[in-house]
């Protein structure tokens, strides 16, 4: 394995497992890269196009240190622009098989990412999902683990077990990413037989250890800004990740879907014709002095 590929390797394991952070932390990576490549370049009035043309003599003007700056900066580029196409490619797979009529290239990196979590954590089968589906999961969040499993999985958060000695492969999968973890947390704080307390012990340890890694971060990443997954309920989360706006993308060619906001869209303008017929009539009575009490 060579450096850059050993550099996309690394990028890779810290983007899945903290996509949201990973990838706020690639845009600043890839904006701080494009800034030190065109202060450089301006000094002897190049520009970036300028790059995309290059010969051998163009960086022959340039200091070694200045060549050495460029030399930097194309290569972290090069490797977040790579991170970002293996990324993209990964959430395409997952959401064109949970959502085939969909148009995800309408959606944000950002967007895909919380479609993606809640695929990953609900429907790790991948089977496509029907709008039905989606509303039920709205109105009552399903439940993925039994009891034991969530007291399980606690444990492992707490630092009691190992995750090899957790059976079910996919609370594994899912304790091991940080959005999928904060979903199984919002589904333990809905069991009954679960305390509060237990599962806020373990979400201040979390806290605590995210604390310390995000200072050791920021001893190795200039301009490094925390930026964590926040405890969330699953009925708020499914809602957000998949408002009106994200279902309009995501069926864009579902023809039941299409049916049914033409319906729903007939009875709003009907409801809307009735309502101004009603304050027609009222402004009517209210003119002729009539029977309006």
């Amino acid at each position: 394995m060579n450096i850059r590929d050993d550099l996309l390797t690394q990028q890779l394991l810290t983007f899945t497992k903290r996509p949201y952070v990973g990838f706020k932390l690639l845009m600043q990576q890839e904006k701080e890269a494009k800034i030190d490549l065109k202060y450089t370049l301006m000094i002897h009035s190049d520009s970036l196009e300028s790059l995309e043309h290059v010969d051998k003599g163009l960086l022959e003007k340039y200091s070694p240190a200045e060549q050495q700056t460029i030399t930097r900066a194309v290569k972290d580029l090069r490797t977040i622009i790579a991170v970002k196409q293996v990324i993209q490619t990964q959430y395409h797979e997952v959401l064109k098989r949970a959502f085939p009529n969909g148009d995800l290239d309408d959606l944000s990196l950002v967007r895909q990412e919380q479609a993606y979590t809640a695929v990953m954590y609900y429907d790790p089968t991948l089977k496509p999902l029907k709008v039905e589906t989606m509303a039920q999961w709205q109105e009552n969040p399903p439940r993925v683990f039994s009891t034991q499993e969530h007291q399980l999985g606690l444990a492992y958060l707490s630092g009691q077990l190992s995750l090899d000695q957790l059976e079910n492969h996919h609370l594994q999968r899912v304790l091991k990413h940080d959005g999928t973890k904060q979903l199984f947390l919002g589904e333990c704080k809905v069991d009954p037989t679960i305390k509060n307390s237990q599962i806020e012990k373990i979400q201040k340890q979390l806290k605590e250890q995210q604390a310390k890694d995000d200072q050791y971060r920021k001893s190795q990443l200039a301009h490094y800004q925390p930026l964590n997954y926040k405890p969330v309920s699953p009925n708020y989360y499914l809602k957000t990740a998949f408002s009106d706006a994200i279902m309009t993308v995501l069926y864009a060619r579902d023809e039941d879907y299409q049916r049914q906001r033409q319906a729903q869209g007939l009875k709003e303008t009907e409801w809307e014709m009735a309502k101004k017929q009603r304050q027609h009539q009222t402004r009517n009575r209210h003119e002729d002095g009539g029977m309006h009490l």
